[in-house]
């Protein structure tokens, strides 16, 4: 019978000397060799061998040895965290579990409690989700529409909770995320797709403990999680935007720019911020149409999309509100954006803007028999000084819109300025 007490160290004396000091009722025997470890095991009884891969390849071949000598012997191995990818391999060889130093005294008694052999393979061990892993991939699930990047954030910090890590980092084609310290991995797995390795996650040591062959069978099936969530909301993020995307112009839809103007009203009644929309629509369009066919008709509104598109900051929402009428978002991305500057004169200035681009620029669509520059005639209105809902914003932009038009189009009108009859057109 194998004696239980006993335990066969194959590595360095200090590695037997700390075997002593956190097993004082085991008896311990030490071989500093590979070989002559193999040669002890199989002449004496052993409950437990402890070999160190610091040993090199030879520890590897050792693992097979042993367990044809002592086949009923409980073989752990110790890796340093550079290692631990060899350590894996002697699991195949016939290893029953490893540690990651440096050692700790609570998970290196922990794992000498057990009795007899326990055989760890690629498996999460009978150890599923707990309950707080649950709730927050559920929440990294209900967010993937945020896209693929704040979702590789959220398992970020879930790989960190599930191995009580004390940092992560997560590479994957060519998103990066991290949480906690990153400086110093000490387990890392790729993530593959279709076989092919396309990132990695790097986990640093635990905040209590060290990890086992069972932690990194947990993060090889936590990296494939993390391929398979983060392409699914690719897939969510590009099946939104088509959603909210217009097919002719590719701005943004009416669906998008009323969702957003609803998210820019709260964010302005809670920081006091200003918001301003226009609404514009090409003069005369109808007759492009009746003149030049619809054909034409829909490259000249692919045309003016590019130019807004051009002249537009980065913050601004620019949309194809529908037929050829358009609508654009001013918003305080920043405050004040310039120092003393007066909101909505900003935007009045860029609306002003787009108008000059359009009536300078040469549509190609239209030929050289063009009857005249093409113009635009639109309508601002300001929150919270022309309504405090879209409903009410919309509604005031609209109407200068149409009494800008009565006046002799060619010109943009501001909510509560004097009647779009007195002003003059843009030179």
């Amino acid at each position: 019978m194998t004696n239980r007490r006993r335990i066969l160290v194959i590595g360095p004396a200090m590695l037997a000397d700390y075997v002593r000091r956190a097993l004082p009722d085991r008896e311990v025997c030490v071989e500093t060799q590979a070989l002559g470890g193999v040669w002890q095991a199989g002449r004496s009884e052993f409950g437990e061998v402890l070999l160190s891969l610091s040993l090199g390849e030879r520890a590897l071949r050792a693992v097979r040895s042993l367990r044809q000598v002592a086949p009923e012997a409980r073989i752990v191995l110790t890796c340093a965290a550079g290692n631990e990818p060899r350590a894996r391999q002697a699991l195949d060889e016939g290893a029953d579990d490893y540690l990651i130093e440096p050692l700790r005294d609570e998970d290196f008694k922990q794992m000498f409690r057990q009795q007899g052999r326990t055989i760890s393979r690629p498996s999460n061990n009978g150890h599923g989700p707990t309950h707080a892993e649950i709730i927050e991939l559920s929440d990294v699930l209900q967010k993937l529409g945020d896209g693929p990047r704040p979702t590789l954030e959220r398992l970020a910090a879930l790989v960190r909770h599930a191995l009580d890590a004390t940092g992560v980092a997560i590479r994957l084609d060519e998103l990066r995320a991290s949480i906690g310290d990153d400086t110093e991995a000490v387990l890392e797995e790729p993530i593959l797709r279709q076989g092919q390795a396309v990132g990695a996650v790097r986990v640093n040591r635990r905040a209590r403990g060290t990890y086992s062959a069972s932690s990194a069978a947990r993060l090889a099936d936590l990296g494939r999680l993390i391929e398979a969530t983060v392409a699914q909301a690719a897939k969510h993020s590009s099946l939104r935007t088509l959603a909210w995307t217009d097919d002719l112009s590719q701005l943004h839809n009416r669906r998008y720019f009323e969702e957003r103007l609803d998210e820019l009203l709260a964010r302005a009644a809670a920081d006091q911020s200003r918001v301003t929309v226009l609404f514009f629509d090409i003069d005369d369009f109808k007759g492009y149409n009746d003149a030049y066919g619809h054909d034409v008709g829909d490259d000249l509104i692919r045309e003016v999309a590019v130019l807004l598109k051009r002249c537009s900051r980065a913050d601004d929402v620019v949309a194809r509100y529908g037929g050829d009428e358009f609508a654009i978002i001013f918003w305080d991305a920043e405050q004040p954006r310039v120092p003393g500057s007066e909101h909505p004169h900003d935007p009045m200035a860029l609306a002003e803007r787009f108008q000059q681009a359009i009536r300078e620029h040469s549509f190609q669509c239209l030929g050289p028999d063009a009857p005249g520059p093409v113009t635009l005639t639109g309508g601002l209105a300001c929150y919270p000084t022309h309504g405090r809902t879209r409903a009410a914003l919309l509604r005031a932009a609209d109407q200068v819109l149409l009494a800008t038009k009565r006046a002799g189009k060619n010109r943009i009108g501001l909510a509560g300025e004097p009647s779009a009859e007195t002003q003059q057109p843009t030179r």
